[in-house]
């Protein structure tokens, strides 16, 4: 079969979750496309530290996901949509010592349960959902009598229990606000939870969240904080309740740090914790391990875990999808369980300790790969200066393994290279097995050419001076994918005369930028080719029209209705406003495969297709390509094997040879 029809057979493990005794590792996997109708997840269990232990636990029919252990390790609760697939949710519980699962909350529901965790005792579960539809509105839409107001009929997360002997539902906040996260205390006695104004995505953005504390047995709900802008991860450890946010929360481009608040305070404040200065905490990754609190990191290239405030669990520059931390009963050493690949092998669960224990695989889902040892390549790690010389810029370059090599392990020649940028613009990437997105690192290097990830100012993992250059994108981003493309063309990785550029949203937006200032750099080179995906054209219409355009107007530099007719400077990362200058300047503007989701609101289709009627204008070769009910990702699996084959025959036609 071809490697392509290969890749998108894989089942990714995420969500690891260790036992409450240390001695088992709980995990889904889910396909990196959508091969049917409707979603489909499963979940595995694998003995700590034995090898290709993990064994499937339900059956791969349904979206069984979000998984969680009970208190007690008995059982097994977990979301599935297996009373109408595709169109309920409901909490389910799997006793592991036999039986079949069984729902705890009503089956027939079709909202969505975002978050949901155990009490202590493991007697309730807390979670949140919004209202089911009434049948005056299902009725409503059926007849096509469903005008939609902005600001009217939210559909709310409600904060809810379930009682798990009774399966009893009560709901315990029912404000006309949006529940976003939940955490319990140590001993059960209260709940935190944050909300937003509304379950719109800008809100957050705009008008920040707030966190309050929930009293289980006065069921009086108080407010203990205000963020000025979204949070993650949040969590309740001894006396403190922490979150991660940017480091400065009036603006998006700032980088991720842990905050602490004191729930017994009564002045409604929060403190700055710890990291967001030289490195970055990830999104979301705040972990409670018995009296510690671990936390994931971005430091430069490597990926890691630590206990907040303290030692270092785990370090690598490798991509860590998912991990969990433990300690061990009677003892001070820690259990770690992460979900994590390289350039050669899948993503796989492993389990490892702090104190540098045998890094275990336990689970076997990329067997195909490793059965045949199919090797792709090999990665290492560049840095260079900044063409201003003011920050030290590093990336993953990857060398096929079909390259020739001397015998220290240098190239014998330049390869043909596809420089490929990450989105975000807060983002980075290190080595993994899908090293940028959709499989297009393993399918290239496959084909023979190296990939170049470059890491630009405005990117995650160096502190929030270097997050901070995402403020007014088209300048310092564009600058430093110039410089490192001309530090592997110097090292003899790249070959200059061939050279394709090509990324997804932000990164389709830099290969934009790129095309419409090819080879200005006065370097010697220029792009042969592009292959802008969900990129951005013009930052003016995407403050507009994007879901997020509040942190659009950020990135761009303004809002456009509060700037004067005359200031032009949001067009400074508009690669749509410089086309004409590079055509009357004759800029060799390279061909282009345009790629687009039809149903894109991140970076509305109108983006990709202005530029396609720029190209068509101009008579410059453009293939642009929309996928059809697709959003910002591309999720259908035949639209991912076309995108795959295009891709790389495209590169083919411009780079081969």
């Amino acid at each position: 079969m071809p490697l392509v029809d290969d890749l998108f057979d894989l089942q990714i493990p995420n969500g690891v979750q260790i036992s409450p005794n240390s001695q088992q590792v709980l995990y889904c996997t889910t396909p990196p496309c959508k091969a049917s109708e409707h979603a489909q997840s499963t979940l595995w269990l694998a003995e700590t530290g034995k090898a290709k232990s993990s064994r499937q636990l339900t059956p791969g029919l349904h979206n069984d996901r979000e998984a969680r252990w009970s208190p007690d390790g008995k059982n097994v609760a977990f979301l599935s949509d297996r009373a109408k697939t595709g169109e309920s949710c409901a909490i389910y519980l799997l006793p592991l010592g036999g039986g079949e699962a069984y729902p705890v909350t009503p089956t027939q529901n079709e909202r969505a349960i975002d978050r949901y965790e155990f009490s202590p005792d493991g007697k309730t579960i807390a979670y949140v959902s919004a209202d089911e539809k009434t049948e005056g509105k299902k009725a409503k839409e059926k007849a096509k009598d469903d005008a939609q107001v902005w600001g009217e009929d939210w559909p709310y997360n409600r904060f809810r229990m379930v009682h798990l002997a009774t399966k009893a539902v009560s709901v315990a906040v029912a404000k006309d606000a949006h529940v976003a996260e939940l955490a319990w205390n140590d001993d059960g006695t209260k709940v935190a939870f944050s909300e937003t104004r509304t379950p719109n995505i800008e809100n957050k953005f705009k008008y920040g969240t707030s966190i309050f504390v929930y009293d289980v047995k006065t069921r009086v709900s108080r407010k203990v904080c205000h963020f000025a802008t979204y949070t993650s991860g949040l969590i309740w450890s001894g006396g403190s309740i922490y979150f991660i946010g940017p480091a400065d929360e009036h603006t998006a481009t700032s980088s991720q740090m842990v905050f602490r608040v004191n729930p017994q305070a009564s002045d409604e404040t929060y403190t700055k914790h710890d990291y967001g200065e030289t490195n970055c905490a990830v999104y979301g990754q705040l972990r409670k391990a018995a009296g510690d609190v671990a936390v994931g990191i971005l430091d430069g290239m490597a990926d890691q875990i630590r206990v907040l405030s303290g030692r270092t669990l785990y370090s690598r520059k490798q991509k860590i999808d998912a991990w969990d931390a433990a300690f061990t009963k009677d003892s001070d050493e820690v259990v770690l369980a992460l979900a994590t690949s390289d350039i050669n092998h899948p993503v796989e669960v492993f389990t490892t300790t702090a104190s540098g224990g045998a890094l275990v695989q336990l689970s076997d889902h990329g067997h195909l790969f490793t059965s045949q040892d199919r090797k792709f390549g090999s990665c290492r790690m560049i840095s260079c200066p900044s063409t201003d010389g003011v920050v030290q810029l590093q990336a993953p370059f990857y060398v096929p393994s079909s390259a020739e090599t001397k015998d220290d392990g240098t190239l014998t020649k330049p390869r043909p290279t596809v420089v490929l940028v990450h989105g975000g613009p807060y983002s980075r990437k290190t080595e993994s097995f899908d090293a940028l997105f959709f499989f297009w690192a393993p399918l290239l290097l496959d084909a023979g050419y190296a990939l170049l990830a470059t890491d630009y100012r405005g990117s995650s993992a160096r502190g929030d001076k270097f997050a901070r250059y995402g403020n007014g994108v088209g300048k310092y981003d564009y600058a430093d994918v110039i410089a490192m493309t001309q530090y592997a063309i110097e090292q003899g990785f790249a070959d200059k005369e061939r050279l394709v550029v090509g990324g997804w949203s932000q990164g389709g937006f830099m290969s934009f930028l790129c095309s419409v200032r090819n080879g200005t750099h006065a370097q010697g080179w220029k792009f042969n080719a592009a292959i802008p995906g969900a990129g951005v054209s013009d930052c003016d219409t995407m403050t507009l029209t994007s879901d997020i355009g509040a942190v659009q107007a950020q990135l761009a530099s303004g809002k456009p209705w509060l700037m004067s007719k005359d200031d032009v400077s949001n067009r400074q990362g508009s690669a749509i406003w410089e086309f004409g200058d590079a055509l009357r300047n004759k800029v060799p503007i390279p061909p282009m495969l345009i790629l687009h989701g039809e149903k894109d609101e991140r970076v509305p289709l109108e983006q990709g297709v202005g530029m396609r009627r720029a190209m068509e204008d101009a008579g410059v070769p453009c293939e642009f390509v929309v996928y059809p009910r697709e959003g910002h990702e591309i999720k259908e699996k035949h639209h991912l094997l076309d995108m795959g084959r295009r891709v790389v025959r495209f590169v083919d036609t411009h780079i081969n040879g």
